[in-house]
């Protein structure tokens, strides 16, 4: 015998039943429609797809970070990093920053030698470190970001015065070693930025111009290693493959010139 049943009673039934996995029975037997359904395995295997593609479609450069091999240093080792620098009276963000750097102009302008625009050099790039510090401290990636590049190009600037003032047989021995001095405060706030960029996500080119500035820090150890020679062994950052001391070669000038290669000793990429 065929039941005709309302369609309104066989919903009631369906969904009376749907909780205890018996609705679909119930269904297929009062109307004879089979419903398809996807195997278990199916369904897990579809799951699993949708992570694969979740996982994949994250920026790999939002995970990534180059971790390096920075000596450790403890809170109150820098705080005093921070205070053997010279203050920071406006950060990159502020308005009035582009007086400063005006500023800095002029005043390296009339120093009157190379050894003195070095000394002048080392100065400010401390300064541009510590800013960055405080700009990662605030969560300004994009400005922490920019000032890193300010940093490499002010220790170039200062290499370039140490090679000029020594072709010109400027003693530069007591500069060296301040500079070298400097240069280990340096590393210490490497490893406090790189310990608070660890906790956030790349963005703004941070983590390239953060291994070009180590890699300017390493060029100048090594300008200042050839001044004078065991220099570089003060640096932990600076590879005993990546030390060695290149060849001088004559200008026209009579001038030597000092080539060094990068010290960035990245240990591993974490994803």
């Amino acid at each position: 015998m065929k039941l005709n049943w309302p369609s309104a009673k066989i919903g009631w039934y369906f969904e009376a039943l749907s909780s205890s996995g018996l609705g679909r029975a119930v269904l297929i037997r009062v109307t004879g429609v089979r419903i398809p359904v996807a195997p278990p395995i199916m369904r897990i295997l579809s799951a699993c797809l949708i992570a694969i593609f979740l996982v994949f479609a994250i920026p790999s450069s939002a995970l990534a970070h180059t971790v390096y091999d920075f000596p450790q240093s403890s809170e109150g080792q820098v705080n005093e990093a921070l205070a053997n620098v010279v203050p920071v009276r406006f950060l990159i963000s502020s308005p009035f920053y582009l007086l400063i750097s005006v500023k800095e102009t002029v005043n390296r302008f009339f120093q009157p030698s190379a050894v003195k625009k070095a000394e002048f050099d080392m100065v400010v790039s401390g300064k541009k470190l510590k800013e960055t510090y405080l700009l990662v401290e605030k969560g300004d990636v994009k400005n922490a970001s920019r000032t890193l590049v300010l940093y490499s190009d002010r220790l170039d600037k200062m290499s370039k015065q140490i090679e000029k003032a020594r072709s010109q047989n400027q003693d530069v021995t007591a500069l060296v070693d301040l500079i070298a001095e400097n240069l280990r405060v340096h590393e210490t706030l490497f490893f406090a930025i790189n310990k608070k960029w660890e906790m956030m996500e790349e963005g703004y080119s941070f983590d390239e111009n953060f291994a070009g500035a180590i890699a300017a820090h390493g060029r100048t150890v090594m300008v200042l290693n050839n001044v004078k020679p065991g220099v570089k062994d003060r640096f932990t950052t600076v590879e005993d493959e990546a030390t060695e001391e290149a060849e001088p070669s004559p200008s026209p000038l009579g001038e030597s010139t000092f080539e060094a290669s990068p010290a960035v000793r990245p240990k591993k990429i974490i994803y």
